[in-house]
Parts: structure tokens; C-alpha cells; sequence
């Protein structure tokens, strides 16, 4: 087991997101969150990932996770190489070879387009060889290469961890393992 949720819910004053669900990752999955904008996917994967705090429930998850999402915000004056330094990465140049981000290693984020942002948001994730990989909307803002970065990173993943991952793009659902619909 990389991930189990027991009776999870997250509300915010009197409005529910979600409540009440319950679901294991096994090594070798990838689970789907999908449903309507606003039905929780991404706030759903924050709670998972410990950076928002359940209001009910439990989870149990083996370190360290891994979790990329667009609204995850990079240091605009930080390279990509010093990104990767500040959150520990052995080997930086590595992880940003692994998402063809090596040509920018050294440019500040804020040159970088929105693509290649989310490219080192990729890298940041897989820095710690997380068991549990995270992916809020992979591919959204990818181009056809970066699209492909994700669907070998997620089969490679799949090998000795498991991902889950929040989308509402048909192609994306094509990785999945299991899927949850959350409405």
C-alpha cells in the first residue's frame, strides 16, 4: 500500500467539498481524479499531499510524495538549477534532463514560458523519488513533447510507486489505472 484514505473530508465554513471517501493506492496504480470544475480533484490532492489539512478523515501514505501543480508557485529570481538545489535534489541536472529543461537550467523562472514552468514543477516532484507521484492537470500548458515527458514519467513511475493524478482531459485518462469521480 502507497496511499489509503479512510473517511476523508475537507470543508471550507459551511460548505463540504468532498466527504466521506475512502480509497487505496497499491503499487503499479494510477488513479484518476476527475469530475466537474469545483468538484474538489485539486483540493483533494492538496489534502493528500499534507499542504491543506482535512477537516475529517485519515490518511496513511509512504515518503516522501512528490506533488506538481499549476498553482504552485516557483521563485521568480531562482533558476531552475537552484530550484531543485533548494529543495534537495542530488542530482539537479538529472531531474531537469528528465523533462528537457537542461538547456535553461541557469535562467531565472521568470524568463521561462508557462510550458517550461511546469516542466520544472515535473522535475521538482520527481527530485525526491517520491513512492507517490501527485499531478494536478499534467499536462495542461504542455506542448506535444512535454505531453510525452509526463505519459514516460508516469510509466515510469508506475514501477515501484504509484501516481495520482487530477484531470478532465480525455487523453490523460488514457494512464490511468483507476478512476474516482468525485461529480
Amino acid at each position: 500500500m502507497v496511499f489509503k484514505a479512510e473517511g476523508v473530508g475537507k470543508q471550507y465554513g459551511e460548505r463540504w467539498i468532498f466527504r466521506s471517501l475512502s480509497f487505496q493506492v497499491e503499487t503499479g496504480t494510477v488513479l484518476a481524479l476527475t469530475g466537474r470544475n469545483g468538484s474538489g480533484k485539486s483540493t483533494l490532492l492538496k489534502c493528500i499531499s499534507g499542504l491543506l489539512p482535512l477537516t475529517e478523515g485519515s490518511v496513511e501514505r509512504e515518503e516522501p510524495i512528490g506533488f506538481a501543480g499549476l498553482d504552485l508557485a516557483l521563485y521568480p529570481t531562482l533558476s531552475g538549477r537552484e530550484h531543485l538545489k533548494l529543495f534537495g535534489a542530488v542530482d539537479p541536472d538529472k531531474e531537469l534532463e528528465a523533462v528537457s529543461l537542461l538547456h535553461a537550467a541557469d535562467l531565472v523562472t521568470s524568463g521561462y514560458s508557462t510550458g517550461m514552468r511546469a516542466r520544472l514543477k515535473l522535475a521538482l516532484a520527481l527530485s525526491q523519488n517520491p513512492k507517490l507521484l501527485i499531478l494536478d492537470e499534467p499536462t495542461a500548458a504542455l506542448d506535444v513533447e512535454g505531453r510525452k515527458i509526463v505519459e514516460n514519467l508516469i510509466a515510469k513511475h508506475r514501477e515501484n510507486g504509484a501516481v495520482i493524478l487530477a484531470t478532465n482531459v480525455q487523453e490523460d485518462l488514457g494512464y490511468a489505472t483507476h478512476e474516482l469521480n468525485l461529480g
